[in-house]
């Protein structure tokens, strides 16, 4: 139960609403709910709240920690079935955040044939939008022209690649909006495996030894392995690498409160909102200890000082 016995699941409700609006009126960058349909998923979200708790949670913390996982996802599922009821690709999409100008019908993009080869003509509208937000990542890495062409197709082989059974990203993903980010990551883990591949091939050239076939009779190599101690100390495991951002909350979440968790989540990762338009949510304001008459100068200022300088 709470700390203070008078606040009552009733008033958890009323703190829980602006936040859980929130995340549903922009679940994923590109997609914004109108308020008659962010009210109806925030409501399920809330029943579903009520419905999964007979007795309140143990803080109001855990209670938005568990609206908070869920209501983006339920914004996406929402989605994704009114678009495929009305079937138009663009219903609720955001065109002052989509960096393109019309979503591809994302159903169409993941026909395949009996071979398991995709055949919609939709993916000449997909391809060049995935293309421009894969093409930054790679040029930060110092991969341009046909090397950064060159990982983009790995990029999309592995993107568009049939897996029987659960399927892959594209058969996961509700709306088109979340690939282009999801694409982008992908290709900038390709282009750190293309980054390794360039290393190992310039550490060869430069020594012969790491060159040579493997059974010459004097091959390094081969002396290497026959004589474990004189292997170079292996690198620690990096368990981290590949790991996705709700596993790295997950693993962390007491190092931020909700409040910074929720930052990093709509400026960082999923891109829905900008600094001005968070400092103007009403939740957002109630835990920066601010008043929606500050001016907006001093919001932005409270807001950049919670990024940069965290409790």
């Amino acid at each position: 139960m709470p700390s203070d016995p008078t606040l009552m699941p009733a008033g958890w409700l009323e703190m829980l609403w602006p936040a859980v609006c929130t995340r549903v009126r922009h679940p994923v960058g590109g997609v914004r709910l109108d308020p008659a349909a962010t009210a109806r998923v925030a409501a399920g979200v809330l029943q579903a709240f009520i419905a999964a708790h007979p007795e309140p949670p143990a803080s109001l913390e855990a209670a938005q920690q568990w609206v908070a996982a869920r209501a983006a996802a339920a914004a996406l599922d929402w989605v994704a079935e009114e678009r495929r009821r009305t079937g138009d690709p663009e219903g609720h999409r955001d065109p002052e955040t989509a960096a393109w100008e019309r979503n591809p019908d994302f159903e169409a993009l993941r026909v395949r044939d009996a071979g398991g080869v995709l055949t919609s003509r939709e993916w000449a509208v997909a391809e060049p939008v995935l293309r421009r937000r894969a093409l930054p990542a790679l040029a930060r890495q110092g991969i341009r022209d046909e090397d950064a062409q060159d990982v983009l197709m790995e990029a999309l082989g592995e993107l568009t690649q049939a897996r029987p059974g659960e399927g892959g990203p594209l058969e996961k993903m509700r709306v088109f909006e979340e690939l282009p980010r999801f694409f982008a990551t992908m290709a900038e883990r390709r282009g750190i495996s293309w980054l390794r591949k360039q290393s190992a091939r310039k550490r060869q050239a430069s020594n012969p030894a790491l060159a040579e076939p493997l059974d010459a009779p004097a091959s390094a190599v081969l002396r290497t392995l026959a004589d474990p101690r004189s292997a170079l100390p292996h690198a620690p495991e990096a368990p981290w690498e590949g790991a996705s951002f709700d596993a790295i909350q997950a693993a962390c979440r007491p190092a931020l409160t909700d409040f910074e968790w929720h930052l990093l989540s709509a400026l960082f990762v999923e891109g829905t909102h900008t600094r001005l338009e968070l400092a103007g949510e009403p939740w957002v304001l109630e835990q920066a200890g601010l008043a929606p008459s500050d001016s907006e100068s001093k919001r932005r200022r409270r807001l950049n000082s919670t990024l940069l300088n965290p409790p």
